[in-house]
Formats: C-alpha cells, structure tokens, sequence
C-alpha cells in the first residue's frame, strides 16, 4: 500500500506559537507519533524580497509537489527541504506547512493541490489573542513583525470555516501545547484515517457523508480511543476498555446528532473538540 500524505496547514498570527507547536510535534516523532515521517516545511525559509509575492507562492508549491512526487516514488528528494534524518517512503508522512495561512485562499490552494496528488488536507489554527501575539512577536529582535503589520494581518484573518473541505480543522485557544496535548495527538491520529481530498467535482452522497461534522467526530474519537489504548500492555484489560470507550464513543454520536437535529442548534457554534474531550 502506497504512503498516506497529508498537508497539515498552521493558521495563526506571528507570535501565535505556531512554532512551539511545531517543535512539540517533532520531540513526539520518538513515541507517539514514531509511525509517521514528519517534514517541517517553514514558507519564511522560501521567501526572496527580490520576486513578486504570487511568484513567491507558485515557487512553494512547486517544492511541495518535489516532496510529494519523491514520497510517490516518481522523484528524487528536493535539494531545497531538509532531510529528515531517519528519512523512508514506507512510512506514511506529515507534512507541516509553516505559514500564517491568514487568507482562506492561501489555504485553498494547499487544498487543491491535495485534490491534484490525491493527499489529505487538515489544519491547525491557533486562536491565541493579538495582545499575546504582539507581546510575543516583541521579544523575536530582527525577526520581529512590525505591529502595525501584525494588527493588519489580524483584521484581515480568516478563521477556518465550515466548508467541506475545511472539515479536518483543530483550533486551540492559546499556544500552551502541553495543556492540550492529547487533543491534538488525536487530532493527528484521526488525520490518516480521513479519505483523501482527490474526488469527482461533484461528491456523491457516500462522499458528502464522509465530510459530514458527525464522520469526522466519529474518526476523531476513534483516534482518541487508539491513543489512549497505546499506554496499556495487559491484553484482557486493553479489550475491556476498548469496549468501554467505545460504547461510551457510540453515545457520544447518538448525542452529537440528536443535538444537530435540533432546529435551534446553529451548525456554525458545535464546537467537535467539547464532544472528543467526553472520551476522558
């Protein structure tokens, strides 16, 4: 079976934690995120003032395509992106696309190239207030955004949405990692069991299913469900409780749907995280 790859775009202000975020996935490469090759992509280490903006971007995307052809055996590694060390294509791969992604625009096109090679698309965004991200982005020295730059970018932020494709979407409050740990380690985990985003312009209903709020809950609380049976080694207690959690995951849906059937619930305020959290 050939490798699952996904593009899994970080949304946030500069001062956001978007980098914090980063280098704790990559310390959790060693234990619970060891079946999965993990490449950091940072759009900064791509940028040249002397090119036009698009110019710019169109030069990103083609050396996402390099690494995408290279994990689908078709290409060698892009010179331009660094070599993970324990480097293979068996594995499946997370790519971490390093970038403000303030536009849905800017992410769209992430999304459109997963659509093209047949990967999945998912995205982090980091809600962590302006005075906190101004407060941050303070202490970067030559590295530092200037304010009024900064406050632009976040008048002009576009939160993810409820579109389909914006479907796989975790947004935390702050850049505290360690205080959510184990929802975003879930939210990982149920990334590589999504279908990809290649498929026909017009979705059938078994597709329009799979981007359904209650598909993509049931495939986070499944994930939940796997991580939390990784810490146990007895065999007979390991089945007992996945029995427990799922049974407690089939209410948890019987639940979420009842609530989403209901006239006065607002699609757009059903935050999919409280009902993950129920798992605990």
């Amino acid at each position: 079976m050939p490798p699952k790859i996904c593009l899994l775009a970080l949304i946030g202000l500069p001062g956001a934690g978007k980098s914090s975020l980063i280098n704790w996935l990559l310390s959790k490469q060693q234990d619970a995120l060891h079946e999965y090759q993990i490449v950091h992509l940072c759009y900064d280490d791509y940028i040249n003032t002397e090119l036009a903006y698009r110019e710019q971007r169109i030069i990103i995307i083609q050396i996402l395509e390099k690494l995408i052809a290279y994990i689908q055996g078709a290409a060698d590694w892009p010179p331009e992106v660094l070599r993970p060390t324990n480097n293979s294509r068996s594995c499946d791969y997370l790519i971490l696309c390093d970038d403000n992604f303030y536009y849905r625009s800017m992410r769209y096109k992430l999304y459109q190239l997963c659509r093209t090679y047949g990967c999945i698309y998912s995205q982090i965004y980091i809600a962590t207030p302006l005075a906190s991200c101004l407060q941050a982005n303070s202490t970067r020295g030559a590295d530092c955004v200037p304010e009024l730059v900064l406050r632009k970018m976040n008048d002009r932020l576009e939160p993810p949405g409820h579109e389909a494709w914006e479907c796989s979407s975790l947004t935390l409050q702050n850049s505290d990692t360690e205080s959510v740990s184990q929802l975003i380690l879930t939210f990982i985990l149920s990334l590589f069991h999504l279908p990809t985003a290649l498929s026909p312009l017009v979705p059938s209903p078994t597709q329009t299913q799979m981007q359904s709020p209650a598909h993509c809950l049931d495939l986070a609380l499944r994930a939940g469900i796997k991580v939390q049976l990784q810490t146990l080694v007895d065999a007979k207690a390991k089945k007992l409780i996945s029995m427990k959690l799922n049974e407690k995951r089939k209410e948890i849906l019987v639940r979420f749907r009842a609530k989403m059937s209901d006239k006065k619930t607002d699609p757009d305020s059903v935050d999919l995280n409280y009902y993950v959290n129920l798992l605990k």
